[in-house]
């Protein structure tokens, strides 16, 4: 599992200081609308998008990538955004959190990606002031894509109400994101557990341990982010915030605890395969030393006989040596005595179900 790795300042650095940063690829894009119209832009610059700002329409500016610190400040200076808000947008790797003041509202969520065989978790920031909306997601994968094409088509009502229920809309959508892959976990656990009862191997026991230690750092990774919806639902000073906002992330509210409780159980399933590797691992080992056991039991009784005949003492010295040495069909009697012995134990073997 890949985490975002989180960039520190040294040690006295000034509070609000922008990390350094290697240039990337940033893409923006901007919809200005209203109940009625709606302009859709990704061809414009940070200037260009402060003119949007002033209008009465609701504002989203989406931030893709990694911006560079220039573009930080700019996008900041023009929509009042505080210098620590900027500075948590730059350092990734931020704890899920939120800041509520009463003209603006500043949330760091967890986004967690699967790209197939690695998962990793990008950061999203969300501010919101009384009529626009920035959002910034490092990495490539834009989760907003639905959202957008919602607004494109007017489907809904998001376009008939105000930015916080944009708002709304794009932590509900980043939140969400926890639930295909949590069936994906459930997938690959239902696997590992065919594979457990089949193939008992180190290598399978390996894939449950890489298993088990995402689930634990995906946990600690979206458990804060139930304090953050539930911070937003207890405020009563934020403007910004509606109540009818506020109850549509009452619903939000319900999906974190939710997906959270499914991790805690995917986290205990994966136990219980330790567990049950370890019964099969033991199973197996029974298995096989019943059958050594057998085996040995089998062939004590002939051990003895043969044992006690192969002494050699010479029945012309003394008639009490051995006599058995000189009867005509001595050898065959120790072989069916040998055999009689070996089929009573299998009988009282399968008597007792041993076999």
């Amino acid at each position: 599992m890949k985490l975002f790795t989180k960039k520190y300042h040294k040690p006295g650095t000034r509070p609000g200081m922008l990390a350094k940063q290697k240039a990337v690829q940033v893409s923006l894009e901007l919809l200005d609308y209203n109940a009625s119209s709606i302009q859709h832009r990704t061809d414009l610059n940070i200037e260009q998008c402060r003119q949007f700002i002033d209008k009465p329409n609701v504002t989203w500016i989406h931030v893709q990538g990694d911006p560079s610190n220039d573009t930080l400040r700019t996008l900041a200076k023009g929509l009042n955004i505080h210098e620590l808000y900027v500075e948590d947008v730059v350092n990734t790797g931020q704890r899920p959190k939120v800041e509520l003041s009463e003209n603006q509202v500043f949330i760091v969520l967890s986004l967690p990606v699967d790209n197939g065989e690695l998962v990793s978790v990008e950061q999203v920031s969300l501010f919101l002031t009384e009529n626009t909306v920035v959002s910034f997601c490092t990495g490539t994968f834009n989760p907003f894509s639905p959202i957008v094409d919602r607004l494109n088509k007017g489907l809904g009502k998001l376009r008939k109400l105000n930015a916080d229920y944009l708002l709304y809309n794009l932590a509900d959508a980043v939140i969400d994101f926890g639930y295909p892959l949590l069936e994906t976990y459930s997938e690959k656990i239902q696997s590992l557990e065919d594979s457990l009862l089949q193939f008992s191997d180190e290598k399978v026991l390996a894939q449950v341990h890489k298993l088990r230690r995402e689930l634990l750092l995906l946990r600690r990774k979206l458990w804060p982010q139930r304090e953050v919806i539930n911070e937003i639902i207890r405020d009563d000073e934020c403007l910004v915030l509606s109540s009818e906002t506020k109850l549509h992330f009452r619903d939000c509210h319900d999906h974190v605890i939710s997906i959270m409780e499914l991790l805690e159980t995917y986290h205990e399933m994966t136990s219980g395969l330790m567990e049950l590797y370890m019964t099969s691992v033991s199973l197996k080992l029974n298995d096989v030393m019943k059958v050594l056991t057998i085996i040995a039991t089998i062939f004590i009784p002939p051990t003895f006989i043969v044992g006690v005949y192969g002494m050699n003492f010479d029945p012309q010295v003394n008639p009490l040596n051995m006599p058995e040495l000189e009867w005509q069909y001595g050898y065959l009697a120790v072989w069916v005595l040998i055999a009689l012995m070996i089929s009573g134990m299998l009988l009282f073997f399968r008597k007792q179900k041993w076999i």
